[in-house]
């Protein structure tokens, strides 16, 4: 129970963190220079492949931190999870298929996975 309980406080923990820093820097980036972001309404190329960059930094430091949190546990099912929660949130959010288009939600997809096993795997080697 102590583990299932362990589990469940590092996904909330790594979640809130990966989505947290998500929302600061992309209201940071685009409130200092909406230019770079956006042209006639749409989200430019660039600016998405910077924000399939941060899916990976962000969820590298999301993994690190469910692998840190979950030792006593499992905490290679703690980074899978917060991968698969992660990826399940961004496909639920309809205005970003839409937005920004099927082949960019998938490469955000696997920049969550190689992010979150990555973190997982600098945590694990300090042990």
């Amino acid at each position: 129970m102590l583990s299932v309980s362990l589990l469940v406080v590092a996904l909330v923990f790594g979640y809130v963190a990966v989505i947290a820093l998500m929302l600061a820097s992309t209201f940071a980036i685009v409130g200092l220079h909406p230019a770079l972001a956006v042209e006639n309404y749409r989200l430019r190329s660039p600016y998405k492949l910077f924000q399939d960059l941060l899916w990976l930094l962000f969820s590298c430091i999301g993994g690190y931190l469910v692998a840190w949190v979950a030792t006593g546990a499992n905490p290679l099912l703690a980074a899978a999870l917060l991968a698969v929660i992660l990826i399940r949130t961004l496909w639920l959010n309809h205005g970003e298929a839409e937005q920004n288009g099927l082949i960019h939600v998938l490469v955000s997809s696997s920049c969550i996975v190689v992010g979150a096993v990555a973190g997982y795997a600098i945590e694990m080697r300090q042990h």
